[in-house]
């Protein structure tokens, strides 16, 4: 078992690599890293479009681990960081406009927060028209 995890970690982190990522390179910091870009937005945002976009891509690495067919064979482990996108996911959906501001993007691409700080609130009703709540 410790030797099949020992291979999972290193095939996972082979595969972040290679999507071009050089932080994130373990299931629990892309866990981690997806639930505290959710927490932000829980709270409001605080940061411009452009910062908002480059933490959200976080969620597009999870797409490319949850697709990728090196990581399948490790279905334990698979099992795990699926529960954990599952739950981390759940949370971001609560807290999303219910319009696409992005059709045909992913749903956590295409929607946005309904809270955010005063500069991406600014940034949401100047590119997309939409109006969210500000919070300070």
């Amino acid at each position: 078992m410790v030797g099949e995890v020992a291979r999972f970690l290193e095939t996972f982190r082979d595969v972040v690599i290679s999507g071009g990522w050089t932080q994130l390179t373990s299931p629990t910091d892309m866990a981690g890293g997806w639930k505290g870009f959710v927490a932000q937005c829980e709270e409001g945002y605080s940061d411009n479009i452009y910062e908002f976009r480059n933490d959200l891509s976080v969620r597009n690495l999870i797409e490319e681990i949850l697709g990728s067919p090196d990581l399948a064979e490790f279905q334990h482990q698979f099992q795990w960081i699926r529960a954990e996108v599952d739950t981390i996911d759940e949370r971001y959906r609560q807290i999303l406009l219910e319009v696409d501001v992005e059709p045909g993007k992913p749903w956590w691409e295409a929607r946005i927060p309904r809270l955010a700080g005063e500069e991406l609130a600014a940034d949401f009703l100047s590119r997309y028209g939409v109006s969210v709540e500000v919070v300070n």
